[in-house]
């Protein structure tokens, strides 16, 4: 396995990455943007300033588990899974169909983060749209959801192999 991170978070912006994912059963190959309760961030007052604890400490307090996901399953890749989490809540799951095989090439992948929606694309298509707000009814795969990630994370990309809880959901490594 291997993982590479961003030491800034980044926050509502356009994302992606040129890559080639590795069709092996068992990995993933990962595109994504994340946060969580292992990431603190300082506290602050109404002026701005640190807020300190009664040790004289800046306080910390810790993020959400925010994310959004590009996934690979080695297992089978002619489908990308688009995915994201919303304070820890996950469940949103979408397996694309490239109606190629990503693993012999290298192609662009990426989204589209804002406040009331999330656009993934592949090679510069948008193919599959989240969204908060109602009013919007037309566009290829598009679904309505409540609540949208909306806390800024590290943008990581890795690759990694699953034991026997993950072999249902990514095969057999």
């Amino acid at each position: 396995a291997g993982e590479a991170r961003t030491q800034n978070y980044y926050h509502y912006g356009d994302y992606e990455v040129s890559m080639k994912p590795s069709a092996n059963a068992g990995t993933a190959s990962t595109f994504f943007v994340c946060t969580g309760p292992y990431d603190t961030k300082f506290v602050l007052d109404e002026n701005g300033n640190y807020v300190l604890d009664e040790n004289g400490q800046r306080k910390t307090v810790a993020n959400a588990h925010d994310e959004i996901d590009i996934e690979f399953l080695g297992k089978d890749t002619t489908h990308v899974q688009f995915n994201f989490f919303v304070d820890g809540k996950g469940g949103n799951e979408y397996m694309y169909d490239l109606g190629f095989d990503a693993s012999q090439a290298f192609h662009t992948y990426g989204f589209r983060w804002a406040e009331d929606s999330i656009t993934w694309f592949v090679d510069g298509k948008p193919v599959y749209k989240v969204t908060t707000d109602a009013s919007v009814t037309t566009g290829e795969n598009l679904k309505h959801v409540e609540k949208l990630p909306s806390t800024p994370g590290r943008m990581l990309t890795n690759y990694w192999c699953g034991n026997e809880r993950a072999w249902g959901w990514m095969g057999e490594y």
